[in-house]
């Protein structure tokens, strides 16, 4: 950067006079004062807190800041004259303020992905968030960045963009509407990662009925893993319309519900104890709550008894169900209690 400055001070003249060498010297003292206090005061206070955050993007100004106070000692020497390349090193230096900042700008975007980067990936579902969005988040905000520096720097040489931007407003259009479904399911995965409704490894159900485990959240679509071991692939303009039903939030655990029938007269009471006897040695069955037993009906042909019980993962309802009802099944047969079918009496009259 010196040998630079020095070749830069000794070449640009106005006839036989030097570029103004103190303007150009202040500033260089001043951006290494910039820099001692960065070192000194700022990166020290910002190693002292608990979040690295700061610490980050203290470290990503430093090098630009002091670039761009040399850059505005350079306009101020090159100023205090006029000569006929004066307008051409004014566009220069223009133009290269404008990238360093775009730049600076564009680095404290990147530290601020990376830093709640580093935050979700401590959650399960953060590393499909760090993983499949912030890299397009941060190429976006590069992109969008560019732009805005382009289009000053083009305003600032009374460039018309009015037409540039007809053009790119037409073909954004053109493109937008031939990458309708996509955009609408890229925007979706979008606003399901950042709203979270629900995470991988919940449990939901659709509007339309399927159920499953939420196994991976991706830009376009949603995977999940149903009761049967089958995988669904959801688009996620049709998850942001639907209505979701998240059975692990708030409780992640999954009720069973148990109902039988037996035949009037049985003894209901021996008909609980079976049923809690049934759960009773079943590891999958939580003990918090207990199973609770209730005579829920009368029904047409029967005492209806229902019985509800949890288990942690939801993938164990089905084999549990099973277990519950092999096992009132053989109780049922040994105590001889008759589970009815349903019956009809009709009446003929022959007359």
């Amino acid at each position: 950067m010196s040998v630079w400055m020095g070749v830069l001070t000794q070449t640009l003249v106005l006839g036989r006079k030097p570029v103004d060498r103190t303007r150009v010297g202040s500033s260089w003292a001043a951006a290494q004062i910039y820099v001692m206090l960065v070192d000194r005061v700022f990166l020290r206070w910002a190693r002292r807190t608990a979040s690295q955050l700061d610490d980050w993007i203290v470290e990503t100004v430093r090098r630009p800041g002091f670039l761009l106070i040399l850059l505005v000692g350079v306009y101020a020497a090159l100023h205090r004259y006029t000569f006929r390349l004066l307008g051409f090193l004014d566009g220069v230096l223009f133009v290269l303020a404008v990238a360093l900042v775009i730049y600076t700008v564009t680095k404290i975007s990147t530290v601020l992905l990376e830093w709640y980067s580093e935050r979700i990936t401590r959650e399960k579902e953060g590393e499909t968030v760090a993983r499949e969005l912030l890299p397009l988040a941060e190429k976006i905000a590069t992109l969008l960045l560019f732009i805005v520096g382009l289009v000053v720097v083009l305003d600032h040489f009374s460039i018309d963009i009015k037409s540039i931007l007809v053009t790119l407003g037409v073909g954004s259009l053109a493109i937008g509407l031939a990458l309708q479904d996509t955009l609408a399911n890229m925007f979706g995965g979008f606003t399901i990662m950042l709203d979270r409704r629900f995470r991988i490894g919940d449990r939901i159900q659709l509007q339309s009925g399927e159920l499953g485990e939420v196994h991976s959240i991706g830009i376009r679509s949603t995977t999940v893993l149903t009761p049967d071991g089958n995988t669904l692939i959801i688009p996620n303009a049709l998850l942001v319309k639907t209505i979701v039903i998240n059975h692990s939030f708030p409780d992640p655990r999954a009720k069973i519900v148990v109902e039988v029938g037996v035949a009037f007269g049985t003894n209901t009471d021996t008909v609980k104890q079976f049923m809690l006897e049934a759960v009773a040695n079943d590891p999958r069955i939580l003990a918090s709550p207990p199973p609770v037993v209730f005579f829920s009906s009368l029904g047409p042909s029967a005492l209806i008894l229902r019985m509800t019980c949890f288990v942690d993962n939801f993938l164990d309802t089905g084999s549990a169900n099973d277990a519950i009802l092999s096992a009132l099944d053989a109780r049922f047969k040994a105590a001889g209690i008759e589970v009815p079918y349903p019956s009809r009496t009709v009446y003929l009259n022959r007359n």
